[in-house]
């Protein structure tokens, strides 16, 4: 059951990601990395199953880094296609 919630968690970050970096730049990442490291701390703070620990937030802020990395390139290739 606890597999299921970090990989649910880790398709559900990059979906994020891949969708932020077709649209927004940097500051964007930045400040999703910072919700979600305030997410995760408000997570553990209510007591909610499923602790988010150290190992599992570096993962979850890899994840989102790299599919930001793939939205932003996603979007450079569809940009220098359409013009």
């Amino acid at each position: 059951m606890l597999e299921m919630s970090v990989l649910t968690s880790v398709v559900a970050v990059s979906a994020a990601g891949v969708l932020m970096g077709l649209r927004f730049k940097a500051p964007a990442l930045i400040a999703a990395t910072a919700l979600l490291m305030i997410g995760s701390l408000a997570w553990n703070g209510l007591g909610l199953p499923g602790y988010v620990t150290v190992a599992r937030f570096l993962v979850l802020a890899f994840a989102l880094a790299c599919a930001y990395i793939v939205g932003l390139s996603l979007s450079v290739r569809w940009k220098r296609s359409e013009g």
